[in-house]
């Protein structure tokens, strides 16, 4: 209990300094609804090339005094990359091996603003603009709104075009797509005129054990044009006296996941994926992903 309280009582005060030490953003004169990138993990593009936490005083928040720092409070985040973890490495050593590092390549840790005064083109990407690999995804209970059956329903209905008996069910905690009703249950997923080539699916799924899980087993088809890319049956039970989750990934592109392969999915195609319940009598899908590695 004494080292809970001690626990408890340096986060408080770890989050109170760090607050009360916050630099405050200068958006006075920034459009409203401006997005104010970071680049170089923190450091703001408009900011003069300290450390920047970007606070804000809004929604309530409170204008920073700024009459004086605390003692103990957050550092600047120091440049460059933290030294490898090794047998040799040591807490008396590791602040001087990052700022080595940080000093010798001092070039490769420039802040936006110092890029362009060196002449440098302003390449600034927003994370918005980044291509995004998957054209897909969730994971039950780890996204903020994706905790309950109808939330992950709601997520699944936009693609789901035909389903026979497949629900969401949070049964002690473990939320995620069921066959409500049994054997033989089915549900189809399509994508139409996909914006990157797919050559991969993965899949997070539950495996368990008892009677209701004996043979449990999930069998799942991908299409593109027609053609089939991959098919697996994956088991949905073992031995082992709790419940796992385990990710299941089946390549499109190489025919290795007993398809044709042929390079997977093209940009512009549609995707067709089926989902049937061929053995046992419950099985749960906790997670996909459908992306193009």
């Amino acid at each position: 209990h004494i080292s809970m309280v001690w626990i408890v009582a340096f986060n408080l005060m770890n989050l109170m300094t760090t607050y009360c030490s916050l630099p405050e953003s200068d958006h006075e004169h920034s459009p409203k609804h401006q997005i104010h990138r970071r680049n170089h993990a923190g450091v703001q593009s408009t900011s003069d090339g300290t450390w920047d936490y970007g606070y804000r005083p809004i929604d309530g928040l409170p204008t920073l005094r700024k009459e004086k720092e605390l003692e103990g409070g957050p550092k600047a985040k120091p440049r460059g990359i933290p030294p490898p973890l090794t047998d040799e490495l040591s807490l008396e050593h590791i602040t001087q091996e990052w700022k080595k590092d940080g000093d010798s390549n001092a070039h490769l840790w420039n802040t936006l603003k110092e890029c362009i005064d060196l002449g440098h083109a302003n390449d600034d990407v927003g994370h918005e603009t980044l291509p995004k690999p998957c054209i897909y995804s969730w994971v039950a209970n780890l996204e903020r709104k994706l905790d309950n059956p109808k939330r992950l329903t709601d997520k699944l209905k936009p693609f789901v075009t035909a389903n026979e008996g497949w629900s969401a069910a949070d049964d002690n905690n473990k939320l995620g797509w069921v066959p409500s009703s049994g054997l033989n249950s089915k549900f189809t997923m399509e994508f139409k005129s996909i914006s990157h080539p797919v050559r991969a699916v993965t899949w997070m799924i539950m495996r368990s054990y008892g009677e209701k899980w004996e043979g449990s087993t999930l069998r799942v088809q991908v299409f593109s044009g027609g053609t089939l890319l991959a098919s697996k049956d994956i088991v949905g039970f073992h031995d082992k006296k709790t419940s796992e989750t385990y990710n299941i990934k089946m390549r499109l592109d190489d025919g290795t996941s007993g398809g044709s392969g042929g390079g997977g999915a093209v940009l512009g195609s549609d995707l067709k994926i089926t989902f049937q319940l061929v053995g046992g009598t419950t099985f749960k899908i906790s997670g996909m992903a459908i992306c193009d590695h």
